[in-house]
């Protein structure tokens, strides 16, 4: 048996979970961007908009600036997540090898 806790697949990379979280920041923030667009169209069309009830209250009080907002700051909360997970496991390792 090893003293390693690192020993899982998926813990021998710690960055992997920044990678991950970077990406899916990166993706709400996108989805955001195209929100955006899509109710900038809509405003300017006759069409029927259809949207999640916490959306639709977030657009009534903030516009659609607000709505991309609100998933861009979900975006960087996810992505910062994923960064400072990814620091504390390297300090982690660093602990378990300096013990060694």
């Amino acid at each position: 048996m090893s003293d390693n806790m690192y020993t899982g697949k998926s813990s021998r990379n710690p960055n992997s979970s920044m990678i991950w979280s970077i990406l899916l920041g990166v993706g709400f923030i996108a989805f955001g961007i195209y929100l955006y667009f899509d109710l900038a169209a809509w405003e300017n069309s006759n069409e029927e908009m259809h949207l999640n009830s916490i959306l639709w209250g977030i657009y009534d009080i903030a516009g659609k600036i607000g709505v991309a907002g609100f998933f861009s700051i979900i975006g960087l909360g996810v992505a910062g997540a994923g960064i400072k997970k990814s620091i504390d496991l390297k300090k982690l390792q660093q602990k378990t090898q300096n013990k060694q």
